[in-house]
């Protein structure tokens, strides 16, 4: 098991690549025979991945995320899943080359950062548990794919304004299908954090007694997800204006990621397993 799982750690960054491949053929416009095909491919390497992930979990007997492999590949799982969901809901391939890089780069810096020293941590063993750190890492993920095509948003509407289009730009899905991907997005971060979020407390009932315990992570993140929720509420019910809604989103991302630093190197937290 631990031996089938290593080759596929090496032999997924390459198959990332040829996806990204496949998408800059798409983008350059060098073919179009493949637009219908690049949902099941997807479909493949996600199925891929997500075996590396069970076999690496079966033989280390715990939750492969603790250690720098893990949480990049981890990572770059959730991209791909998100991306996918996108892709498939909205029917538009123009960003894919951009946003699966992300993916490739994490899954390469998993691959050079390969470990089988097992993490000791009781909790990390725990199914509960498991499931709330995966939904949390993949709605914070979603909401991190919303920044990047907020910003993407505001640049093509300034390049679109001061009518300087060059062929990198040109190729971008329109402003309106960038408007839905960020709030797509949005829609699945909300709707898988929040329920890692619910998890969380409901394992903090059962290992500390109570639902709200007095930790500094869980409060930003019941924060950062009431901050996402109010906005798209407040944006959907009032109708604001596509760029409000890409700015407030980097704006809020910002906010995620200051905390984020703050808690990593400032503040302690129980979330901590080494």
């Amino acid at each position: 098991m631990k031996t089938f799982s290593q080759v596929l750690s090496y032999i997924l960054p390459v198959m990332y690549l040829l996806v990204i491949y496949l998408y800059y053929t798409i983008f350059s416009g060098k073919t179009k025979s493949l637009l219908n095909k690049t949902t099941p491919i997807l479909i493949g390497l996600l199925l891929i991945h997500a075996i590396e992930l069970s076999t690496r979990h079966i033989a280390l007997k715990t939750m492969p995320l603790s250690t720098a492999h893990d949480a990049f590949s981890f990572l770059a799982f959730s991209i791909l899943f998100v991306y996918m969901i996108i892709e498939m809901s909205l029917n538009n391939r123009g960003s894919g080359i951009f946003i699966l890089s992300f993916a490739f780069l994490l899954e390469l810096l998993s691959s050079f950062n390969l470990t089988w020293v097992a993490e000791t941590s009781e909790l990390l063993k725990n199914p509960t548990f498991a499931i709330h750190a995966s939904l949390s890492i993949m709605g914070y993920t979603a909401l991190s794919l919303s920044a990047i095509y907020s910003l993407m948003y505001v640049i093509q509407k300034r390049n679109l304004k001061k009518h300087r289009l060059g062929l990198l730009f040109s190729q971008l899905p329109a402003l309106t299908y960038l408007e839905k991907m960020s709030t797509r997005s949005v829609v699945i971060g909300i709707v898988l954090l929040g329920i890692g979020i619910i998890l969380g407390h409901w394992q903090a009932h059962e290992l500390l007694g109570t639902f709200w315990p007095k930790d500094i992570k869980v409060i930003v993140t019941d924060a950062v997800w009431i901050l996402y929720f109010l906005s798209y509420v407040l944006a959907r019910t009032f109708k604001w204006p596509g760029k409000w809604m890409a700015c407030l989103s980097v704006f809020a991302f910002l906010i995620l990621i200051f905390g984020g630093v703050l808690l990593m190197y400032v503040l302690q937290s129980f979330h901590k397993f080494n």
